[in-house]
């Protein structure tokens, strides 16, 4: 292993153990609406995507498309997603976030992002500035 791999896997364990930290709070916000392991897959690919057919959510989750039929329409029934005809092809369902989806997001996000700032209230200044040009530098680099 070289040492660049020793530190990207070094880096990794510690942002693991960080992410960990907000699991419980997170696991209870998913369990109010009942999903299971793979609803929520599906539900954070179509976030993803923010409009997709039920096509794609079947080769995501590599299962059949009758089976990404029923996963998304317990999403559906959950009020998380809409599904609604593709103006281009009417024969294709395509699938977007409602309201709820979004504000289901933006309260894992928010439980994610309150932990994170009580971190950052122990470091200086300096470490500050050092993390934000990290995060600055990376973020282009991700992939859509």
């Amino acid at each position: 292993m070289t040492e660049r791999d020793r530190l990207k896997q070094e880096i990794g364990a510690v942002w693991l153990r960080l992410l960990a930290v907000s699991l419980p709070e997170q696991t209870s916000s998913l369990l109010d609406y009942e999903l299971t392991i793979q609803q929520i897959r599906a539900f954070a690919f179509i976030f993803a995507q923010q409009e997709t057919p039920v096509s794609r959510v079947a080769e995501a989750l590599d299962i059949r498309p009758n089976v990404a039929t029923g996963i998304t329409q317990r999403l559906v029934d959950r009020g998380l997603i809409d599904r609604r005809e593709n103006p281009d092809d009417r024969r294709i369902r395509l699938l977007t976030p409602t309201d709820a989806g979004h504000a289901l997001v933006d309260e894992l996000g928010g439980i994610v992002l309150a932990k994170g700032m009580k971190l950052l209230d122990g470091l200086s200044d300096e470490r500050l500035r050092q993390l934000r040009d990290f995060f600055a530098a990376i973020e282009p680099l991700q992939e859509d």
